[in-house]
């Protein structure tokens, strides 16, 4: 996938103009509009890594398949770094969950763990297999209804 960078600095300062009508033509301003689209042009260019089967925790995250819930899900799991407390908001964020156990499957027998974190996960962990085969089936829709409902349980 190759990106014009010229034509990302173009909508870069066109789109500045509309926010900040006669913004000065200022060298600084426009060093930064081009660092910007040389930095969005080099994510582009950088190859996808997914979480795949067994590459353990190192790799799992380096890779572009974590987010906030399986990091905190990670590190309490293999108590080897500390991150801030989130839970899965969504199908999506479930799916990164999962993945995290396919990738580094030695963490799996101590997702009962994750229970005395919050209500939260203590609903994840008790939902876990049936909200597995829900996300397996791409049933996200209900997935979700499920998600939501449970923790509105938690709540209570």
């Amino acid at each position: 996938m190759q990106l014009n960078q010229i034509g990302l600095v173009s909508a870069i300062s066109t789109e500045i103009e509309k926010q900040i009508p006669g913004i000065p033509a200022e060298p600084r301003y426009m060093n930064a509009i081009i660092d910007a689209a040389n930095l969005i042009c080099d994510e582009f260019r950088r190859p996808i890594v997914k979480a795949s089967s067994g590459m353990g925790l190192t790799a799992w995250l380096a890779s572009d398949d974590t987010g906030a819930s399986s990091k905190y899900m990670a590190s309490i799991l293999s108590g080897q770094f500390s991150v801030s407390h989130n839970y899965p908001w969504d199908p999506s964020d479930f799916g990164r969950c999962i993945r995290l156990l396919e990738a580094v499957p030695e963490l799996e027998s101590e997702l009962h763990k994750m229970k005395a974190c919050s209500p939260q996960w203590a609903a994840v962990v008790d939902n876990w297999d049936k909200w597995k085969e829900l996300y397996k089936a791409r049933n996200s829709g209900k997935l979700y209804q499920e998600m939501k409902s449970a923790y509105t349980k938690s709540k209570d």
